[in-house]
């Protein structure tokens, strides 16, 4: 919610009915249970060392990584069965 504050003066405060309008989670592992997709849109190193396996195994099936900023290990990811695709890169066709 930082983020969203500092960035664009979006809080409880201005947007009323914000709390209900989104979910946030600090452990990256508990965000991604469940879920097709994660769409990583900085470059933040932390994002290069999580342990994909394990957020792959937690999620639902198909699960897709969209990489905005092209640092993550594509074919490493491919490897532990995520869809990846590299925004701003052509699709890899894997045959």
């Amino acid at each position: 919610m930082e983020e969203f504050k500092y960035t664009c003066n979006v809080t409880p405060t201005t947007v009323e009915g914000l709390d209900k309008m989104i979910t946030t989670e600090t452990d990256p592992y508990e965000c991604c249970k469940g879920a097709h997709a994660i769409a990583v849109m900085t470059e933040w190193d932390e994002f290069k060392t999580y342990d994909y396996a394990r957020i792959f195994e937690s999620m639902s099936k198909p699960a897709f990584i969209f990489d905005g900023r092209n640092v993550l290990p594509h074919a490493d990811l491919r490897k532990i069965g995520f869809e990846v695709y590299a925004i701003g890169k052509p699709v890899v066709s894997e045959i």
